[in-house]
């Protein structure tokens, strides 16, 4: 019984040790808050208006159009019923359509969204990867991912910021005190 309680204290120790050798470093870093930061995203926002206006916009009223001068030609009583049975069919797809068009309008703008988003992400991530190397942290989260307020010390959100030469507030700071972060040229 001794032999044991002597072994379960060593093995205890060495775990323990394991723990503390292999110490990971946890931290936060606002991702969201970085991509809104960045002078890109204002073109980005340009583009995707751009996009919604031209292309998405566009679209429904060329197949508005198209709805109406088929339903024109559906309703004339000169029009065969042959071609009256091929207009109903073509009718009644457009309808459905046209109908379900905000989601199909909203589903072209998230994918336009997140295709000229993505090298910003990449840029913002390539900057968080450098961070979190240079700093020792092994996982980064988002601040909302916590149920207790993390240590303000391991948000690194203003580091990487100034890693990309983007001035955003101090979320830290006392309202009206914000101090941007200092805008220093990227090296690459």
């Amino acid at each position: 019984m001794k032999r044991f309680k002597i072994l379960a204290l060593l093995m205890g120790a060495v775990v323990a040790g394991s723990f503390s050798a292999n110490a990971q470093k946890i931290g936060t870093v606002d991702v969201q808050g970085l991509v809104s930061a960045l002078p890109e995203v204002q073109q980005v926002q340009a583009d995707l208006e751009k996009y919604q206006k031209d292309s998405v916009g566009a679209r429904f009223e060329q197949l508005s159009k198209e709805y109406a001068e088929k339903d024109s030609t559906y309703k004339n009583p000169k029009t065969v019923k042959s071609v009256k049975d091929l207009l109903e069919k073509d009718l009644a797809d457009l309808s459905m359509t046209l109908n379900n068009w905000q989601q199909i309008g909203t589903q072209a703008i998230q994918s336009k969204q997140q295709q000229l988003l993505a090298p910003l992400y990449k840029k913002i991530m390539d900057a968080v990867n450098v961070v979190a190397k240079e700093k020792g942290y092994t996982y980064l989260f988002h601040p909302d991912a916590f149920l207790i307020d993390p240590p303000d010390a391991d948000d690194l959100t203003l580091v990487v910021a100034k890693k990309l030469g983007i001035n955003i507030p101090n979320p830290n700071a006392p309202a009206g005190t914000a101090k941007p972060a200092a805008s220093a040229p990227v090296k690459k």
